[in-house]
């Protein structure tokens, strides 16, 4: 084993190399201050009474900075795709329900409730639940579905990325899965079914409206 792969084995022994070194103006200060310092209201604060001695001269939390789920210390996984796609980020995909269309109670004028001679019964035809009427047709209503990334998997046919739905109705959610052929414009594709993914909610938002307004001409 070289000095190399031995100091570069583990941030733990790359931090401990580091440390070890008397460095002038290091990049781990630097964030240090950046992160810590500018924001901090005391006065005259040296390490004995800086609230954050554990990251004060210590490379290994320089090193582990960025460190997120999903994510291993010192490897980066670039993802080429029409935008970028991060951790903890929120996007956006066009979601159809199906609703039905139901004829109205002819008998009671959708009251549930009919009255004969003054007195006023359920109605005969739809037992006193206008609601339960003749269904006539259905019509689709879009709405916007959000998703945050929750994985990123690797085989020998390239990345896929797995999205979680945060506002799914469903009881165990919804899931989406992206294979690195559909990263060039974030299109799902697959047994004739296409889901583009947006970045932007208000370009979700806008295909929504024209979606929603096209199915209400079809109605009229």
């Amino acid at each position: 084993m070289t000095n190399f792969e031995k100091f570069a084995e583990t941030p733990e022994a790359l931090g401990e190399l580091l440390a070890s070194l008397t460095v002038i103006d290091s990049p781990w200060e630097d964030a240090f201050h950046k992160a810590f310092c500018a924001k901090c209201e005391r006065e005259n604060c040296d390490g004995k009474r800086c609230p954050h001695k554990a990251e004060r001269n210590n490379p290994l939390w320089w090193l582990k900075l960025g460190e997120k789920q999903g994510e291993v210390p010192g490897l980066s996984i670039r993802v080429k795709a029409a935008f970028p796609i991060l951790w903890d980020r929120e996007y956006y995909t066009v979601a159809g329900k199906q609703k039905e269309t139901r004829a109205p109670c002819v008998c009671c004028d959708n009251t549930g409730k009919v009255t004969i001679k003054g007195v006023e019964y359920a109605c005969p035809r739809c037992k006193g639940d206008w609601r339960e009427k003749e269904v006539v047709g259905t019509t689709t209503v879009y709405s916007v579905a959000k998703w945050v990334l929750e994985s990123i998997s690797v085989n020998q046919y390239g990345l896929s990325l797995t999205f979680k739905q945060t506002n799914s109705t469903e009881r165990w959610g919804g899931s989406l899965q992206m294979r690195q052929s559909d990263f060039r414009d974030m299109v799902y594709r697959d047994y004739g079914k296409t889901i583009k993914v947006y970045d932007d909610y208000k370009a979700a938002m806008a295909e929504v409206k024209r979606l929603n307004a096209a199915e209400r001409e079809k109605q009229a």
